[in-house]
């Protein structure tokens, strides 16, 4: 009756054990699904700022090209030294797209240099966010960024800008 029951313990485990694998390669996505845009703008978690970006979706010359969140990224690249100011202006042309690429190859390594900004790339550039004041006020280097405290939403500006820029998939009120 023991050997009975341990085996039937153990069968039992192992099926748990491989539902567990399967629910988690669903949840991962084996075909290596992308975070989703569906909230419209970058925006944070609330929890530590140096991930608020890890999650984020796409943004490529075909994929929200237009945007406040591609005049985020620009900003990015700015503050790194891969564009200047006066190109931060939320169009992710070829440009944009050649200093992703360095950008993507000096932080990410040369096999991930494809000129596409997702969750990887957006996400190796937020470790560089810092806060002096408990993630109250976040900086890219030495640019201030702004989080609306309703909805997490981060926006932007530059010298270039006509005033603040939101960080919207969709939009890009106030750039050039």
């Amino acid at each position: 009756m023991s050997k009975t029951i341990t085996r039937t313990v153990r069968n039992s485990a192992r099926a748990f054990a491989a539902a567990g694998l399967a629910v988690a390669a669903l949840a991962t996505g084996a075909t290596g699904a992308q975070a989703s845009t569906s909230a419209g703008f970058v925006n944070t978690s609330w929890g530590d700022y140096r991930t608020d970006w890890a999650d984020e979706g796409l943004i490529s010359t075909t994929q929200h090209a237009n945007s406040g969140a591609a005049g985020l990224w620009q900003l990015v690249l700015w503050q790194d030294g891969f564009l200047s100011e006066a190109d931060v202006d939320c169009q992710f042309g070829p440009r944009t797209q050649a200093a992703t690429k360095a950008w993507q190859s000096r932080y990410l390594g040369a096999s991930e240099a494809d000129g596409v900004v997702g969750p990887k790339t957006f996400g190796r550039a937020s470790q560089n966010l810092m806060s002096t004041d408990n993630g109250f006020s976040i900086q890219y280097h030495s640019e201030f960024l702004g989080r609306e405290t309703s909805t997490g939403r981060y926006f932007f500006s530059t010298s270039y800008t006509r005033g603040f820029v939101k960080a919207d998939y969709n939009s890009a009120t106030n750039c050039r």
